[in-house]
């Protein structure tokens, strides 16, 4: 039928629709299958058959005849419900063929209504070849129940349209919610996520599943590294880079195994089995095995590995078969140790070796100890050895030989310690500036930086009972290895030429003459005896609490203060000025206050930017 009968047929058949409406009605003997919707019918489509939409009660019900789902095939827009195809002869419901209002119905060709009356039964419509019952309009090749239309190859329930191999539920499209079928979609022979493959982020890519599509292999992973950066491989070989293997890393083990792509920028590095390294289940790496030939292309290539969106590089130097190495550096550049203390030093080629490579080793200025050789081994870069120092106070070089060529690190050796802690090393009680001109001077004799930051610097009269001054050192405080940290009062004269490094202000006021300070760990509590005591100076001869029961005596006047010994023969002569003993730090402490201090005719102040001093 032509777009402009079916029109036209439109009204027509909603005009009879009225009619049968309205005419026959009976109230009290309904008649089921009459054609007439009559009182207690919610439908009468003529006849008394099941599963067509109305039923052997004239009740609306829904029709199971079609495949799929709710969009497509079977549901109400397609095959098998009410405007297509898949019921009773047209594969279709009320509105197409095989109904009330197409073909093989009452109202359209070869029925009551249609065929042979109002519009069958001529040549042009009904009956005839252009319409009703024959090759162009119902039941025939072209409308209803035939291969284009209804119930056929090309419409409902055949293999184009409803419930075939095309479209619902079969081996092509059967797909997703939006569709016929289920709501995983691939999963069947055709389509498995290569054509439909369910929703629109998937399509092709992951096939529908978690463990399908080949490339990250249904598992959430990604590329995390190809490394390490940079490395070898030795003409003529295939294998693992060297000295290291260079591998492809997932940010998680991999649920199936994943295929990571690797690429190179040169001939002369070739990946193997065509650039796809394999990362196993249950793995997060895999090695990457290359094989080399300098003659091919460039000696080095850049790799580059890419698993979906994520690629990483890094580079592959071609090695000669025979190339030799030679010496890079030693490392640390700087080695400082006490006296027969060791320490391990690298030597490092600046390639890898191609055999066992020896190289020699020695020391200047007595510094310390190396043994003779080192070997790097084979297709390695690097070696230990160790290093032991010697006499306290001597410097020199460590020193490496190879064919001829040097390499060298510095080593300076420092007497070991005689004081395993922070000390009291000077302080002034009063100055030019007056009674609050006062600094408390700290050192650090050991060979390791100290974080002071809580700690607490207190002091207690002569001859009282606690400590009732105490001065928390602030945040951030350290006092490197060797190196002094100054604290001040508030009156301090020095800072224009030596700063304080924090100020107790007017929190601690030192006596005179008289009197003890004591620097504390956090914590620290305010008895004249308590275990986080890390140090205390008593000074005058009433302090009743100095270590060893015997007080640093003397006055040192407005301009001096009490200075810490830097060693058992230290005095005021060697510690002053140009003395000996002038640099070498404040580190002497028996523990008798008295036998570790000398007074100083001119205050000396150090703070953290004055530098270190090593015994």
């Amino acid at each position: 039928m032509s777009w402009s009968s079916r029109h036209l047929l439109v009204p027509l058949s909603a005009v009879l629709l009225v009619l049968s409406a309205c005419g026959g009605d009976d109230d009290k003997n309904p008649v089921c299958g009459n054609g007439i919707i009559e009182s207690g019918e919610a439908c009468d489509d003529g006849n008394r058959v099941e599963g067509d939409r109305c039923n052997n009660s004239c009740q609306v019900t829904t029709p199971t005849t079609d495949a799929g789902t709710n969009t497509d095939a079977g549901t109400e827009t397609d095959a098998g419900t009410e405007q297509d195809a898949g019921t009773e002869t047209d594969a279709g419901t009320e509105q197409d063929a095989g109904t009330e209002t197409d073909a093989g119905t009452e109202q359209d060709a070869g029925t009551e209504t249609d065929a042979g009356t109002i519009d069958a039964g001529t040549e042009t419509d009904a009956g005839t070849e252009i319409d009703a019952g024959t090759e162009t309009d119902a039941g025939t090749e072209i409308d209803a129940g035939t291969e284009i239309d209804a119930g056929t190859e090309t419409d409902a329930g055949t293999e184009i349209d409803a419930g075939t191999e095309t479209d619902a539920g079969t081996e092509t499209d059967a797909g997703t919610e939006t569709d016929a079928g289920t709501e995983t979609d691939a999963g069947t022979e055709t389509d498995g996520g290569a054509i439909d493959a369910g929703p629109a982020p998937d399509a092709g890519t992951d096939a529908g599943t978690e463990t399908d599509a080949g490339t990250d292999a249904g598992t959430t992973a990604t590329l995390s590294a190809l490394e390490p950066a940079a490395v070898f491989a030795r003409s003529g070989t295939t294998g693992e880079t060297i000295p290291e293997s260079l591998s492809v890393t997932l940010s998680a083990e991999a649920t199936t195994d994943v295929v990571v792509q690797v690429a190179s920028s040169s001939p002369s590095v070739v990946v193997a089995n065509n650039g796809q390294v394999t990362v196993p289940a249950g793995t997060r790496t895999a090695a990457v095995i290359v094989t080399a030939d300098d003659a091919a292309g460039s000696a080095k290539a850049t790799l580059t590995a890419t698993l979906g969106g994520d690629s990483r590089t890094a580079t592959v130097r071609v090695l000669g078969a025979t190339e030799a190495a030679a010496l890079a550096y030693l490392s640390p550049e700087t080695v400082s140790l006490s006296s027969g203390q060791t320490a391990n030093v690298t030597v490092t080629l600046d390639i890898p070796a191609a055999a066992a490579t020896v190289v020699e080793l020695s020391t200047t200025g007595n510094v310390g100890t190396v043994p003779a050789t080192v070997t790097v081994p084979a297709n390695e870069i690097s070696a230990k050895f160790t290093f032991t120092a010697g006499a306290s106070g001597s410097t020199g070089t460590i020193v490496a030989t190879l064919n001829g060529q040097s390499v060298s690190a510095q080593a300076k050796v420092t007497a070991a310690p005689t004081t395993n802690h922070v000390v009291i090393s000077e302080f002034a009680v009063a100055g030019s500036g007056g009674a609050n001109d006062e600094f408390i001077e700290l050192y650090n004799p050991t060979n390791e930086p100290v974080v002071i930051a809580g700690w607490k610097l207190q002091y207690k009269s002569a001859d009282g009972k606690s400590y009732n001054n105490t001065y928390a050192l602030p945040s951030g405080a350290t006092i490197a290895a060797h190196g002094f940290y100054l604290v001040t009062g508030g009156s301090y004269s020095g800072g224009t030429t030596v700063p304080g490094d924090a100020s107790f202000g007017t929190t601690l006021q030192l006596g005179g003459s008289v009197g003890h300070i004591r620097l504390g760990k956090a914590g620290i509590g305010n008895q004249p005896t308590d275990a986080l005591a890390v140090d205390t100076v008593g000074y005058g001869s009433t302090a009743d609490s100095a270590e060893g029961r015997s007080p640093v005596t003397g006055s040192p006047g407005a301009a001096g203060s009490f200075e810490r010994k830097a060693n058992a023969g230290s005095s005021a002569a060697t510690m002053e000025g140009t003395g000996a003993d002038a640099t070498k730090g404040n580190s002497y402490d028996t523990n008798v206050n008295s036998a570790d201090f000398i007074v100083r005719k001119a205050r000396d102040p150090q703070n953290k930017a004055s530098g270190t001093e090593v015994p």
